[in-house]
């Protein structure tokens, strides 16, 4: 059986000979790293500015290039990537921002309280809004618990009101987009004993909204993510009484699952083969819960430690995001199956991390067009006819595809 997917990304670098022709390919892939900072809780001092850099995964030992610091703001929440990795959007405290992804320079900004989650979807941005009211110890409220806005200027495009029928009706936190829908994982987080737990729907065509109850295991949804064949999947921390795990189907129909008395918490998950990796507080591994029917499967070791955030790398990796909140914080990046491979020092609190792949153009060549010229595995090695795993196909008209072959 083999599935082919478009591929303008290609992961590695590859100088290939082939047919008396030269073909070159070359890709930077590259981790982009979001640090929330630090800010005295009691004060309201900033200890450290948030900050968003890059890493450049293709090294052995690669730096950490600080893009962008966000100046007089307390923290930042949340970073995604256009698709061709040229365009960043941050939301950081009051303001969302979008910033060349080379230079880091302001392309343009939004003032927007309480933003939390970001999703781009074509010509939008939605973010999803939450916040602490400091001096009243409770939760501010908003008009709209979930805007968009345009992905270009940043302008104000829609609010959904926050009544429950037609928006949010509370805080709201993680965004993920499946199947014509925007999923917002909706939990109250910032009123402490009063957490919800509900998965509102944004129709991305008529802009219509329905949300379903994840019941009462189902309490303060953090992360959400879209899942293998449809329907999404959200790791609850509950009233920080323990851990749960949420499935809405298409339909809408809900299953939840308690799997620790213990809380998540804040710690990292992510989406990774078929299901999602998430740490329970105190646990130095990643357990591991099948996307659908949320049955454990076998999990991750882990790095031993507690994991603020994390990324999956192509290649078989996760990107680990480790700190203290106050003084320190790093990026390391280990093998799913193996030890760790490097260690870097960044800002205070990497929240969030982004890996995406760039590549250059791939001159033409004297074949004829339309015809493989070459297979080969991500590390550039010829692959032989019948060879399982991944491949990489060089196209005669400039193409390159990859290719996941199975046994028959």
């Amino acid at each position: 059986m083999r599935f082919v997917f478009p591929l303008f990304r290609p992961f590695v670098l590859m100088t290939i000979m082939a047919w008396g022709s030269s073909f070159v390919a070359s890709a930077q892939d590259r981790a982009f790293v979001l640090c929330e900072g630090a800010q005295d809780f009691y004060s309201g001092d900033i200890l450290e500015s948030p900050r968003v850099g890059a890493i450049d995964l293709t090294q052995e030992e690669p730096g950490f290039e600080v893009l962008h610091v966000f100046e007089g703001q307390g923290f930042a929440s949340d970073l995604v990537v256009n698709a061709d990795g040229t365009e960043l959007y941050v939301a950081a405290d009051d303001v969302v921002y979008r910033l060349d992804a080379q230079t880091g320079s302001v392309l343009a900004e939004q003032p927007l309280q309480g933003a939390r989650r970001l999703a781009l979807e074509g010509a939008r941005l939605f973010v999803s809004r939450g916040d602490y009211d400091p001096m009243t110890w409770t939760s501010v409220p908003f008009d709209h618990y979930l805007v968009a806005l345009d992905a270009e200027s940043l302008a104000w495009d829609a609010g959904w009101v926050a009544d429950g029928a037609a928006g949010p009706a509370w805080a709201s936190e993680g965004l993920c987009v499946d199947n014509g829908g925007l999923f917002v994982g909706i939990n109250n987080a910032f009123a402490y004993g009063e957490e919800v737990g509900l998965i509102g729907r944004v129709d991305l065509v008529s802009g219509a909204y329905s949300e379903v109850d994840l019941g009462e295991d189902g309490l303060n949804p953090v992360h959400l993510f879209a899942a293998e064949g449809g329907g999404v999947v959200s790791v609850n921390a509950r009233q920080y009484d323990g851990t749960s795990l949420s499935r809405r189907e298409e339909g809408g129909a809900v299953m939840t699952a308690v799997v620790a008395d213990v809380t998540a918490g804040c710690g990292a998950a992510a989406w990774h083969d078929g299901g999602v990796l998430y740490q329970v507080y105190g646990e130095a591994g990643f357990r591991k819960a099948d996307g659908q029917s949320l049955e454990a499967a076998e999990g991750w070791t882990g790095n031993g430690n507690p994991v603020y955030s994390m990324a999956i790398v192509p290649q078989g990796q996760a990107l680990l995001g480790m700190t203290d909140f106050a003084t320190s914080g790093s990026v390391e990046l280990w093998g799913l199956d193996g030890d760790m491979v490097w260690s870097l020092e960044v800002g205070i609190s990497p929240g969030r991390i982004v890996v995406v792949s760039g590549t250059s153009d791939v001159p033409d060549v004297s074949a004829p067009r339309g015809t493989v010229v070459g297979t080969f595995d991500l590390l550039g090695r010829p692959m032989a006819s019948g060879a399982t795993g991944m491949a990489i196909q060089l196209w005669s008209d400039g193409r390159v595809t990859k290719t996941f072959r199975t046994a028959d």
